[in-house]
């Protein structure tokens, strides 16, 4: 009798461990299945997210930063132009000399470069802010960005005023006033969006 009881607990044993191994045979497995479906659900949604930001880089490169970017560069290279045949390393000296005491020849380079180059090229720029402010990278306009508003509207009022014979006191030095933190923060914000960029174009190709 004693050697039957054994027998039969033995057996019960057997048949509970079998019973464990079953279901962690069952548990294991489906565990695994939901981490994966979890992962898999964090990685496309992380893909989407990406897609999404990618999106707006591309936009804010190609129609904000980037066209800001090479008209400032551009006009850039047309003043050292521009200083090169003055012959002169800055056009206005602090304002020690006065554009009316240059010799015609010099005045007439000079304002050539503001009416066809330089005002053209402000009133541009502000046309591409005011049409894609949704694109800055900041929701609030930097001051750099507000001062050179005013700067290139006021600019812009004045050569009109004095080319319509309007009198006013301008002589061709509101030049002073550029706000060349302007510039620096185009060519920082543009230079951070290609790297984001970048980094979004790793994401998706994994």
């Amino acid at each position: 009798m004693y050697f039957y009881e054994i027998a039969r607990i033995v057996e019960l044993l057997l048949v509970l461990i079998g019973l464990f191994l079953i279901i962690v045979g069952l548990i294991v497995p489906y565990k695994q299945s939901v981490v994966s479906t979890k992962q898999q659900q964090e990685f496309e949604k992380k893909l989407l997210s990406a897609k999404w930001e990618k999106e707006l880089i591309d936009e804010q490169i190609s129609k904000f930063y980037g066209p800001i970017a090479e008209l400032l560069r551009e006009q850039a290279l047309r003043k050292e132009l521009i200083c090169e045949q003055l012959g002169r390393r800055t056009i206005f000296q602090s304002g020690r000399d006065k554009f009316a005491d240059w010799p015609e020849s010099e005045q007439k380079i000079w304002i050539h470069f503001i009416d066809t180059y330089t005002i053209p090229t402000l009133n541009k720029v502000v046309k591409i802010i005011r049409n894609n402010t949704h694109l800055m990278v900041r929701s609030d306009m930097p001051n750099c960005f507000k001062m050179f508003m005013e700067y290139a509207i006021g600019f812009e009022l004045l050569d009109n005023q004095k080319r319509n014979g309007v009198p006013n006191y301008y002589e061709y030095y509101y030049s002073y006033n550029y706000p060349r933190d302007f510039n620096l923060y185009i060519e920082q914000m543009l230079s951070m969006l290609l790297k984001r960029q970048n980094e979004l174009i790793e994401i998706a190709e994994q």
